[in-house]
């Protein structure tokens, strides 16, 4: 890792090319070889897949054709009157030539009655209702041609008449539609955000670099995948939703901990590869933890979710690239530019950072550290309340009566079920072979069978097709195809009225239609979200067992997330299926569709594995401390809020999904803003800060022993008051100490050090004034050579250490262009301030622990 950050930071400018070289030749194959995106929810192998792949062959097409049906409504009168009937007929034959229309069905003759099986016209004459037969199929519609058949009944849309039109390819085309001015209040906000967590104009141009790389560079790679894998259509949103939030996140902690580092006065180069060394590794483990999850969902065949799976992969990866190569680069150019002017001119003037005044940050942390057993509680409380309504939790298919009415499939809905029937709106489709080998009525006592079942309105014959030796029937359900009515009809043809029919025949019969391939892809679902969420959990154990070599952390992790995820799935239920506040939202309850739950599994857990990881990371830098509550505060203090803004500002683009007028896309919004306001706010606030401070730590952290049996400088986080007396007794020990260069943003946990130092050993040269070359005196821990000479025998800290420098430094001096060990600071030898001692042990962000000898230095 050390050895390609610092690759990166040579050749800056090359990594910078190299991202823009493939970004525009991504988009450009892109453009050239378009997308192959499938429509198929996973159902390979399933009764209602084996229905539609029959419905083609009876049809003599590749599959269900895409019928769309348009309604009439008279604001005034009946849609039989003369100038009614005048502008109906006009706009079948403007419809009849439209390119990728094959026919539409004329009301007023007998064809009319054909597709629906009965009166296209309802009973008080105040509406009507005609199909038109698109050449495309229900699950590859033309969306052009559907774009333009929409456009030419909008434009007989008036004060007198209402038209609308519903149907496979406009249901898609209008949940595929997004409003832009919630998505640009969205980003608008998420960037103010940004801004104010990274403040510099500069760092906010190195994490919005890294977004949009790693989303061109995801929607490329999905693309291009989609010509070789099934890809499902919402692969794409996938990929840029994953793709921003990974690497914005990623790219915020990292800025923030690279600027902690040149307020505390290391050098540019060095405070990147102290950013990149512990945080960049809990992002990108996070990438990582996701990468495998999705790849082993994929390579398990788990078909509900594989036409996404593979999409989560490839942005896993693009995503891992963009924050290991182009934002080491980034930060490297930006320089001390990731810092805003007056903290320059501070820097510049004074070799310290501006001091921060504890904030409310510290005094949470604080608290939650006194009392963890009353936080973690109430924290598993409330997750567990808001898990309980899980309970009710159902999966299936909504259809166009749950979107707003703004959509033109919601009016033509109402219309459907208001002055016809509501089945209408989703037939029942029921294919039968094998009707040469079976006897001569076997056809109409399977569709007497089927008129006589509980639950139906009407069935009828629609096409038979003696040369494939099948037939199709349509039924018409009673209810509306999104209720529970409708599956429990579906499941008694299934298990009931089919078999008695079929029984002593060779009669073969599968139901299809919109509701059962939902209802397939809801039961695969469940038996398969165990495994995903068991293989979710596993991963997050291992990468946390791995990471913290702690058996109880990984148990402690996988509880919260588990308790979380069950949240979420409860306030979905709660607000989708229930019905709660879908009034205000203007829509209606239903089923919650598989396939975005999947995608909002997904797409939680990418966002929350790798900050869990920078979390805790940094967290258990505080093992081995004498008070390891104050060390666990200190830290949580440090790192909380990054983490808390970072998912404010997804929360931000996320709830802007949440106004568009879909019900597919709130649903979407609000379930991935649940997800991680709950992760943020609930697990990593409260709940694992909480759970490390109940379940304790061990090993080293960041205070290890030194290869030489010296002790090893020890880094605390102290209150306000007993870091001024950590200061007292420091400088009571050394005189002619400096104040500290920079630290902790948060005074009240300013971790200090307070061990003697020690003057080196004869032989050190003496500052030559490069303190005013590098920086005026800027506080840079010294680096030994590497030469011949023999290695200085020292302690490095496994934890970043660029928010907590040691209240003694010296700087570096460079002669020559080489690093030299010194005993007074460049300030005392500009002679601006105090000699002082140089310690002998010296933490640097950058470095690994030594070997047993301490001769190895290594990054």
């Amino acid at each position: 890792m050390a050895l390609l950050v610092r690759w990166c930071q040579r050749n800056r400018w090359l990594v910078v090319a190299v991202w823009l070289v493939a970004m525009i030749a991504g988009l450009s194959a892109v453009q050239n070889a378009g997308s192959r995106y499938s429509l198929d929810l996973g159902n390979a192998g399933a009764e209602s897949a084996h229905a539609l792949d029959l419905v083609g062959k009876v049809l003599g097409n590749d599959g269900l054709p895409d019928n769309e049906t348009v309604t009439v409504r008279a604001r005034q009168g009946t849609v039989q009157a003369p100038e009614v009937r005048a502008r109906v007929t006009e706009m079948i034959a403007r419809i009849g030539k439209i390119p990728g229309v094959a026919a539409a069905f004329d009301p007023y003759s007998p064809a009319g009655a054909l597709p629906i099986g009965g009166s296209p016209l309802s009973a008080d004459g105040h509406a009507l209702i005609f199909a038109v037969l698109m050449k495309g199929s229900a699950t590859a519609p033309d969306t052009v041609a559907i774009h333009h058949l929409m456009d030419t009944i909008a434009a007989y849309n008036g004060p007198d008449l209402q038209v609308d039109v519903i149907g496979p390819g406009s249901t898609a085309v209008t949940q595929a539609a997004i409003s832009p001015g919630p998505i640009l209040i969205g980003l608008a906000l998420a960037l103010i955000l940004l801004a104010l967590t990274v403040r510099s104009p500069a760092a906010v141009a190195v994490c919005g670099l890294v977004g949009v790389a790693s989303v061109v560079g995801s929607i490329v790679a999905v693309t291009l995948l989609s010509h070789r894998a099934s890809m499902m259509a919402l692969a794409p949103l996938l990929a840029v939703v994953l793709a921003f939030g990974m690497s914005l996140g990623s790219a915020v902690v990292i800025v923030n901990r690279a600027q902690n580092g040149l307020r505390a006065g290391l050098a540019p180069p060095d405070a990147v590869r102290a950013a990149m060394r512990r945080p960049g590794r809990a992002t990108l483990g996070g990438g990582l933890v996701l990468g495998l999850v999705m790849l082993a969902t994929s390579a398990l065949h788990l078909n509900t979710l594989a036409g996404i799976a593979l999409a989560g992969f490839a942005t896993a990866v693009v995503s891992i690239l963009a924050v290991a190569t182009l934002l080491p680069a980034a930060l490297h150019i930006a320089g001390r530019g990731l810092l805003v002017w007056v903290e320059r001119t501070q820097l510049r003037a004074t070799g310290a950072g501006l001091p921060v005044r504890p904030g409310l940050r510290s005094w949470w942390a604080g608290t939650l550290g006194r009392h963890p057993r009353i936080y973690a509680g109430a924290a598993v409380l409330l997750l567990v309340v808001l898990a309980l309504p899980v309970a009710g939790l159902r999966l299936g298919g909504s259809d166009g009566g749950v979107d707003e009415t703004s959509t033109t499939t919601r009016r033509a809905f109402d219309v459907i079920s208001d002055q016809f029937i509501p089945g209408l709106n989703s037939p029942i489709v029921v294919v039968a072979t094998g009707l040469a080998a079976s006897p001569p009525d076997a056809s109409t006592h399977l569709l007497d069978a089927l008129k006589a079942t509980p639950g139906v309105q009407r069935a009828f014959l629609s096409l038979r097709n003696d040369k494939v030796d099948g037939e199709m029937i349509q039924v018409i359900s009673q209810d509306a195809p999104r209720s529970e009515s409708v599956s429990a009809l579906i499941h008694r043809m299934r298990t009931q009225t089919v078999p008695a029919v079929t029984r002593g025949t060779s009669l073969k019969v599968y139901i299809g239609g919109q509701s059962a391939i939902f209802d397939d892809a809801s039961a695969r679902f469940i038996r398969i979200l165990p495994v995903f969420v068991g293989l979710e959990l596993l991963m997050v154990g291992l990468t946390v067992g791995i990471a913290l070599r702690s058996l109880r952390h990984s148990v402690a992790v996988m509880g919260a997330s588990l308790l979380a995820l069950a949240a979420t799935l409860g306030v979905i239920t709660t607000i989708f299926v229930k019905g709660t506040f879908t009034g205000a939202m203007g829509v209606r309850s239903g089923p919650i569709e598989p396939f975005v739950l999947g995608l909002i599994m997904i797409i939680v857990f990418g966002l929350a594995v790798g900050m869990h990881l920078t979390m805790l990371s940094r967290l258990w830098g505080a093992a081995g401390e004498r008070d390891q509550t104050q060390a666990i505060s200190s830290r949580h203090a440090d790192v909380g809020h990054v983490v808390v803004a970072t998912n404010m500002i997804m929360v931000a683009v996320f709830l802007s999904l949440a106004d568009q007028p879909v019900r597919i896309m709130k649903l979407l919004g609000v379930g991935l803003s649940v997800g991680v306001i709950l992760d943020a706010l609930v697990v990593r606030v409260i709940l694992l800060p909480a759970l490390v401070h109940l379940v304790g730590l061990s090993g080293r952290g960041d205070s290890v022993t030194l290869g030489s049996g010296s002790t090893a400088p020890t880094w605390t986080g102290a209150t306000a008051t007993g870091g001024r007396a950590a200061r007292r007794r420091a400088r009571s020990t050394n005189p002619g100490a400096s104040r500290p260069a920079g630290g902790d943003s948060d005074g009240a946990h300013t971790p200090q050090m307070t061990v003697p130092i020690a003057r080196p050993k004869s032989g050190g040269s003496s500052a030559t004034g490069g303190g005013a070359r590098h920086g005026r005196g800027a506080a840079t821990p010294p680096r030994p050579s590497t030469g011949g000479r023999r290695r200085a025998s020292t302690q490095h800290s496994r934890r970043d250490a660029a928010t907590a420098p040691p209240i003694y430094s010296a700087a570096p001096t460079h002669a020559g262009g080489m690093r030299r060990r010194t005993g007074v600071s460049d300030r005392a030898a500009a002679g601006t301030g105090p000699s002082q001692p140089e310690p002998s042990t010296v933490r640097r962000p950058w470095d690994s622990e030594h070997t047993s000898d301490g001769s190895r230095w290594s990054d």
